[in-house]
């Protein structure tokens, strides 16, 4: 039986200049030179049968909108997203669109019946055929290999050792100004100026600080923290961006687990880093919503607790870490890398995304 899935789209939408407003799935397809679409396909982990561009709806068995709607929506062609999504619907096919960026954009009203796939959002507002995207990098253990064996750092050998390595501070002055920048961004939407959705004024970085500083002062737990004032340590050559990247996985590859908090949109790359190590995520969750929830039994892999449950975090790792032997620690690890190849890396998570929406049709 053939398990390849047929898309189709219409490639007079896309701009190469835009390329980064392109929908996640037709990359390998929509190629730039000097790269063809074999050795594509095989960058984004896919194979010649997993799915096949057709020309026309009637051969298709999933459509797909071109670019996202950041774009339509900021280039003010709304117009050609219509026209698609009504020849789509026409022909009885499935569609599926992305949303990119940090925060995202609102899907217009009048598309409930199209896919939407997106990184950004709430849970508590999520729409019934919206998707949480995965964050896509390259394999950090291909980038890395020597830190797949890495150790932990000598001193807690009966306690867990949560990392963290990034942008936190609990300055009150930076607080306030991102606060007023908050302010500024959401009232520029809600006047019309701005198409990024409205962020909570909690700043992201204050909210890491807060939870760091919680694990920090618990016995229950030992600590490996980078705080950087600034995303990167401010990196701005070369040099810099690579050693800050490799202090980056490094830390999560001394640690146990490592502390997952939003950024500036409503989810965590940190959080699918951390999977890729083979390492636990310590989730801190701000309404956000998780690929394929509620089917992916998420809290088998991850201590999550609210952003409200902050204080309970070092309790809460630590349980964990107590209902684990040595031996179970590794495997707990184990499966988490292997939860990110399966059903996270670019490949795998286009066919999940694909199959389950041509199994609810």
């Amino acid at each position: 039986m053939d398990s390849t899935i047929r898309l189709v789209s219409d490639r007079s939408h896309y701009d190469r200049r835009d390329r980064g407003q392109l929908a996640d799935i037709l990359r390998p397809y929509w190629k730039d030179a000097p790269f063809s679409e074999e050795q594509r396909r095989a960058m984004y982990g896919l194979s010649a049968q997993d799915f096949q561009l057709v020309d026309n709806l009637a051969q298709a068995d999933i459509a797909v909108l071109p670019m996202t709607w950041n774009y339509y929506l900021g280039r003010r062609e709304l117009s050609r997203a219509v026209h698609f999504v009504g020849a789509a619907r026409r022909a009885a096919r499935p569609i599926l669109s992305y949303v990119s960026g940090d925060e995202g954009v609102t899907v217009p009203t009048g598309f409930d019946d199209v896919y939407v796939v997106r990184a950004s959002g709430f849970r508590s507002r999520k729409r019934p055929r919206q998707m949480a995207h995965a964050v896509f990098f390259e394999d950090p253990l291909d980038r890395y290999p020597d830190l797949e064996s890495c150790d932990r750092p000598l001193g807690a050998e009966n306690r867990p050792m949560i990392g963290f390595c990034g942008q936190a501070s609990l300055n009150l002055m930076k607080v306030g100004v991102d606060v007023v920048r908050g302010c500024c961004r959401n009232i520029q939407y809600h006047l019309g100026l701005r198409l990024a959705e409205p962020q909570p004024l909690y700043p992201p970085a204050f909210l890491r600080a807060r939870a760091m500083d919680s694990l920090a002062k618990s016995p229950l737990v030992a600590t490996h923290f980078i705080a950087r004032a600034r995303y990167r340590g401010g990196a701005k050559d070369d040099e810099t961006r690579e050693r800050t990247s490799r202090e980056f996985y490094q830390n999560i590859a001394e640690t146990d687990y490592t502390l997952c908090v939003r950024g500036g949109g409503n989810f965590s790359k940190r959080f699918y880093e951390t999977l890729a190590m083979g390492r636990i995520p310590a989730f801190v969750d701000t309404d956000c919503f998780l690929p394929f929830e509620p089917d992916l039994p998420w809290d088998d892999y991850i201590v999550r607790v609210r952003a409200k449950e902050i204080p309970s975090l070092p309790r809460r790792i630590a349980d964990h870490f107590a209902g684990l032997t040595k031996a179970g620690l590794a495997d707990q690890k184990r499966k988490c890398r292997e939860l990110w190849d399966e059903w996270l890396s670019f490949g795998n998570y286009h066919r999940r995304v694909a199959r389950s929406i041509l199994e609810t049709q």
